[in-house]
């Protein structure tokens, strides 16, 4: 069974301004802490059918949907990014209607560097921290929103450079967290799962991974070099799979890894 190691949470609470000052549809804003990302907005329309939230890193081109917003009732909503791209992040949000009306949010910026990425502990796929984004919640303190009409961005980045971010004790949340092997771990960058092990040639390594049904999913009988990278397609599924690294007869580590 898996254990729940709860030595690093990606949760966040996002605490924001009167109710006035927090931003309505379309308009978002965002903020960074650990290499964690999380967008919030409010939204004062009933009858939602979905917001896909999509990132690109121009602005412009190439925005692809990273996940779905689980809680669309009206009032304050959250999204949580737990694994953005080195630079520049842009998001926004694609908003369908009941009635199939549908229209975008204005583009909002998260810079996020390599180093915080790579320091950063291994999270869930973005659907599973959508769980988590239903307990941001909004505080009301003593913001206030200026007026900048037709500067959606600018405004936002005013408020969002007063946003507060703190991380709640682990034991708080319930949601995976494990220790990243030093073995066996996800490329932060690519997603890919990279194997690096000692004197590959002098022993016989073999690498199994399960789903959290226990049933295998994938298996390498003899790793013949390292580091050795196995994409991410291989798993078939986002999730979270366990792995059972051998080092000839004897099982040299378990562990987990996140493919997102």
């Amino acid at each position: 069974m898996l254990r729940f190691l709860t030595i690093f949470v990606g949760v966040f609470i996002l605490l924001v301004t009167k109710l006035h000052a927090q931003p309505l549809l379309p308009e978002i804003v965002g903020a960074s802490d650990k290499g964690i990302n999380v967008l919030s907005w409010t939204s004062q329309y009933d009858g939602l059918k979905s917001i896909a939230v999509q990132r690109s890193s121009d602005s412009v081109y190439n925005f692809a949907t990273i996940g779905y917003v689980k809680n669309l009732k009206k009032g304050a909503q959250a999204f949580i990014d737990g694994h953005p791209v080195p630079g520049d992040n842009w998001y926004r949000l694609y908003i369908a209607f009941s009635s199939d009306l549908t229209w975008y949010s204005n583009r909002f910026k998260i810079h996020v560097d390599s180093a915080t990425i790579m320091a950063k502990g291994v999270l869930p796929p973005n659907d599973s921290l959508q769980k988590l984004a239903s307990r941001i919640k909004v505080d009301t303190t003593s913001v206030t929103r200026p007026a900048q009409p037709g500067k959606p961005v600018d405004t936002l980045q005013q408020i969002v450079n007063k946003i507060r971010l703190s991380i709640p004790d682990p034991g708080d949340v319930d949601v995976f967290s494990y220790i990243k092997s030093q073995y066996v771990f996800t490329n932060p960058f690519t997603g890919h799962v990279t194997m690096e092990v000692p004197d590959v040639k002098k022993y016989h390594y073999s690498i199994k991974f399960y789903n959290m049904n226990n049933k295998k999913v994938l298996e390498i009988p003899r790793i013949l070099e390292s580091p050795v990278i196995i994409d991410k397609r291989n798993f078939q599924k986002k999730g979270v799979f366990k792995f059972d690294l051998m080092k000839g007869d004897e099982k040299m580590e378990s562990g987990y890894v996140t493919i997102y």
